[in-house]
Parts: C-alpha cells; structure tokens; sequence
C-alpha cells in the first residue's frame, strides 16, 4: 500500500496532545463522601474546580465500569471487570457519569477511560452468555479469545468503545496491559472520527503506532513499582536522553536465549549461566513495515533490527528474549506471554541470529513522561515505604517530567505530597489476605485532603500550581518531542557549581530561551554559573551588538532578590545563580526566561 493511500486510512491523534497534562485519579479513592472507598462520579464532579486551578488538562479515570470488590489487593479496582459494557452502580448512574465529563470538558479538561484489554472474572454474565469469546486465562480472569476469529466479539467491542464516546463524549482510552487487534483500535479510532470526535489512545506499553496509539503511558518512566530508578539518565540528563531517544541514539538491548535443555545464554555475563563467549548484540538500525487490518485500517510499525553473535549454532532455542534498559521485553515465543504485539522474529545467521521487533515508540509518535501510576508499590514494594514518586521533590516533578520534551503523566496526590495512607482493607498481596492496611499498591491510596491545612502540604500544592502554569503557558516552547524527528528546539546547557548537578536544559525560539535547572539536594542550596553565550548567541534574532537580554525567573529566584535582569550574554555568563534545596517552597528548581531587548544599552546587571 503505497502511503497516501496508507495516510487516507489513518485517523491521527488530536491537535492537543502536545499541551496535554496526565493526571490518573482512581475514582473509589479520589474523594471520600461516606468514608474509605465511597467515592463517586458526583464527588469527583465537586473536585474538578480543584483540578482546573491546578492546571491539569487530562483525567486518566481508572474507575468506571462494573468491576469487582476484593479481587485484587482486597480492594474494588477497575481492573477486576466484571464487564466494561455498564457502568458500575456503586460509582453512580449513566447520567451522573455524563454529567461528570460535560462539566470536566466545560473547564478544559478531557476524560480517558481505562479498558482492561485480556479479558473479565470468571464469573462474568459475558462468559456464561459468550463461552466461545474465551480462551485461557490470566490475573485470575478468563481472557478474551482475541484470534480465534469471532466477528461478534469484534463488533461487540468495537460497539462498546464507540457508545462511551457516543454517548458520553469522552476523549479516548487508556489500555492495560496490552493492545491486542490493532485492526479493531483503528476501527474504533475511524468510527469516532466519522461522527465527528478524534479520540486519544494511550498504551500502557508499547508499541505505540500512527492510527492507532498515540503515547506510551510508560514511555519513559521515573518512578516504577520498586521505587525511583536512580540509574535512569532522565534524572540527570533530560534533554540529552530525550534527544537520543528522539532519533534512537545510544539505545541499548540486552539479548536472552532460552534452550529447551533449560540453559540460558545473556548477552551480559550473570548468575544463571556463564557461556564461553559472551553473546554479543550488534545493533543494524531499523525499517518501516507496514501491516494492514480489517476494514482498510493500515498503520506503520517501525520495525527494530539486531543481530547477535557468539550463540550455540546447534542447541534448540525455546524463547529468545529481547529486553531494553526501561525493562520493556520481547519474545519470540508468546506462550504465556500477554504482550502479544511484543514479539521477536528471528533468522538464523551462521552462529548468529537477525533479531526483529516493534519499537516501542514509533516515528512521530510523541514521547510520553510517567512521573507515577498506580502501579507503584507493586507486590514486593517495601513495607514501610511511600509508593509516590516525587514525594515534595520540586526536582522530579518539574525537571524530569512537567517542563520536560514529553507528555506529562502522574497520580493523584502528587500535586500536594499527600502522605500514603492505604486504605483499610488494603492487602500486600495480589489477590488479597491479611494483613489488612498495609498494602502498598498505589491504586489503593485513600487521598486525605485534610492534609492540605498542613503548611507544607499547601506549599507543595502552589508550587506544582506554578510549575504547571510554566509549562501551559510556554507551550508554543514545551512540547513532546516526536520519535524519529531530528530536528528539535531544546538542548542541554554547559554550567559550572561546586558538585555535579543535573545538566541543565532550554527551549529556544527567535528571541526567546527558556532555561531548567535542579538542584535535588533536600540538604543545601547550590550556586551555579550557565555558560550561555552560544545558545543566546543562537536563539538572537538579530545581529545587534548592543543586543541585551531581559531575564525573569518564572520560578526560584534571580541573584540578589531582584525582579528583573537586563544584560548581555557575557554579562550573564560571570552571574552566580542560586538554586534553593530541594523539598522547600520554592526549591529545587530553577526556571528562566531570556527575552532579547535589541539596541537597548543597559547598565551592568542591577
């Protein structure tokens, strides 16, 4: 198919998703009318002033359809669904449901709905109705028999997507776990898009693919279910990850075969097994393959090629598994395997193998930033240990993920550094028993708005009110980067200080640079100094010697307290800036504006 007629069947994303903010609100546990658990779409509907002054654009609403109680953690969840055809009643009635998403969108906000993609309990009145809709089962369920050809299942799905945005008027979905039948998405897309609404998809994971997901909720994660992943370079290098990911420079993978024989040979020497020679994986670049569905639905799928050496040439190979350094895995064999678009193709090579997969994030598909989910404080998650991310760090939430070159996603909670507070009947284990209250799941969170009468719980609040605002109204600057697109309009800042620092990053436009610096020390303020001669010198617009540079700091403080600074770009290169420690009002974080001012001559810097 050649691409126009490709691009002919291709339902795009919105226009909005570069100004896009993801905020995941668990709708049980969002608000408390009656006490833990009794939260409504008519109490929720009472919070969205809360959420319009804090800037958010997008609710993540994972909580909307006829679901069970105590199925996982011991906790109603919405991923325990009974059938995602009704809205659960314990959560209020159709009408308060539409009410909830025509006052969200009244205030600028848009509603996507999770859809639990593998399947429903097992003693869901769809498997007694349906028997043949079923094959297997996962997570305790019975999953849906996705490819042993049941048209009414496909039309009963795509029918029951279409009615939310039909009759409800939401904006899209999030899918867990996996997105099997990329053909019915595009057809949900498509039919959306016929009666006049472009809806939004965001995969849990990826691939991610033009006309039929749009991000990745886990395009790049800071903090996941065992807590911060310190070792990621987003926390220290931003712009520069952020470009490497962009056109997919220094992208490394870690290659595993499993034999039959039960051996396993890695790519990185390991406990499990020491191979002679040390598979070696080499990267070939990537292609584009395009794959075409039902009903003319087409999308492209950019397409990773590896080879890897040094392997036993005669062994029989049972899985080759390919995993990359965000932990994101593919398999050759799908047995047991729930990620079905993850899978690896192999080619024999000599003593080698030609490896390919689906990237992740696709061509000029928009990376996306999870500061946080649900998910943190998985089975396994420390005790006594806060499952949220930043936790009143002004560093993570504006550094790594609200200003940087991605799409912003996090919890409930975040804004304000609501303590973690289970709920009662909260278990650690996945599918419930004792002790009762100390699960760590972040799903099960009870939100205390109490906790913002406490003075460090409302500074938190304004500050994320203030980093928000920067990013929405510097949108024009702060966008998503887009995959496999080299040209860009951030790039890291050279800078001197007394210890290493996260490396600062900017925007740029004609005239205009807006700079992000950190400090995520909680202990001491840090002075720094930016050499910012060259990418002032870039952004200028003119060529004027006189040329000077009014600077603002949107968020922090500029030397000696002063509102304003009006200088060269020599001139600022000798300042000394100050970023406060972190996990104070107003630390952590330093944001600034350059505007050029030509032909005004300034004194020196007041």
């Amino acid at each position: 198919m050649d691409n126009e007629v490709m691009d002919s069947n291709i339902t795009d994303a919105p226009e909005y998703l570069d100004q896009l903010i993801v905020y995941e609100i668990a709708t049980k546990n969002f608000t408390s009318p009656t006490g833990p658990e009794s939260g409504t779409f008519a109490s929720l509907e009472e919070k969205l002033p809360y959420l319009e002054e804090l800037g958010i654009n997008g609710i993540w609403l994972s909580g909307h359809q006829l679901c069970r109680e105590g199925h996982f953690y011991n906790i109603w969840s919405e991923y325990a669904c009974i059938r995602p055809d009704r809205i659960d009643p314990t959560l209020g009635t159709e009408e308060d449901f539409r009410r909830l998403v025509q006052n969200a969108h009244s205030r600028g906000i848009r509603v996507f709905l999770d859809v639990i993609t593998h399947g429903v309990m097992k003693d869901s009145p769809l498997v007694q109705e349906h028997p043949d809709w079923f094959a297997g089962e996962s997570w305790g369920m019975k999953d849906y028999d996705w490819y042993g050809n049941h048209p009414d299942l496909d039309v009963w799905w795509i029918n029951t997507w279409l009615w939310y945005v039909r009759e409800f008027g939401v904006d899209g979905f999030r899918l867990d776990v996996a997105h099997y039948r990329n053909d019915l998405w595009a057809q949900i897309r498509k039919g959306a898009a016929d009666f006049g609404k472009k809806i939004l998809i965001i995969a849990e994971s990826g691939p991610a693919i033009r006309g039929v997901t749009d991000i990745l909720q886990h395009g790049e994660v800071i903090s996941h279910n065992y807590g911060l992943n310190r070792s990621h370079r987003m926390l220290y290098d931003a712009a520069g990850y952020c470009a490497d990911r962009q056109t997919r420079a220094n992208e490394r993978y870690q290659v595993k075969n499993f034999y039959e024989d039960g051996t396993v040979q890695d790519s990185s020497r390991n406990h499990w097994h020491q191979p002679e020679k040390v598979p070696e994986v080499i990267e070939e670049g990537a292609c584009t393959r395009t794959e075409e569905g039902a009903a003319s639905a087409a999308w492209q799928v950019q397409t990773g090629r590896l080879r890897v050496e040094n392997i036993y040439g005669e062994k029989a190979v049972r899985n080759i598994q390919i995993a990359d350094n965000q932990g994101q895995l593919w398999n050759s064999n799908r047995e047991g395997v729930l990620e079905v678009d993850y899978t690896v193709s192999v080619q024999k090579k000599k003593n080698g193998l030609l490896l390919e997969f689906p990237l992740r994030i696709q061509d000029g598909q928009r990376l996306s930033i999870q500061l946080s989910c649900h998910d943190g404080g998985w089975v396994g998650f420390p005790g006594e240990e806060n499952p949220y991310c930043a936790q009143g760090s002004r560093y993570l939430a504006g550094y790594t993920t609200l200003l940087a070159p991605g799409v912003p996603v996090f919890m409930s909670g975040e804004e304000f550094n609501a303590d973690y507070r289970p709920l009662p009947q909260l278990s650690p284990g996945l599918f419930g028993g004792e002790p009762f209250g100390k699960g760590r799941w972040l799903y099960g969170s009870w939100i205390d708005w109490e906790q913002l009468k406490l003075p460090g719980k409302t500074q938190m609040l304004e500050d994320m009110k203030s980093i928000i605002k920067i990013r929405r109204s510097h949108s024009e600057l702060i966008k998503p980067c887009r995959m496999g697109d080299t040209k860009r309009n951030f790039a890291a800042i050279e800078y001197e200080a007394d210890r290493e620092l996260p490396i600062p990053y900017c925007y740029m436009e004609k005239g205009r640079v807006l700079l992000i610096a950190a400090n995520p020390s909680a202990e001491e303020d840090v002075g720094m100094r930016f050499r910012l001669h060259e990418v002032l010198e870039t952004a200028a617009d003119n060529t004027d010697s006189a040329a000077r540079w009014q600077v603002s700091a949107l968020f922090g403080e500029l030397p000696g307290g002063k509102e304003r600074i009006l200088a060269t770009a020599d001139e600022l290169e000798k300042l000394r800036w100050t970023i406060k420690r972190d996990l104070a009002c107003g630390g952590g974080l330093l944001v600034l504006e350059f505007e050029e001012i030509p032909g005004i001559h300034s004194p020196q810097p007041r």
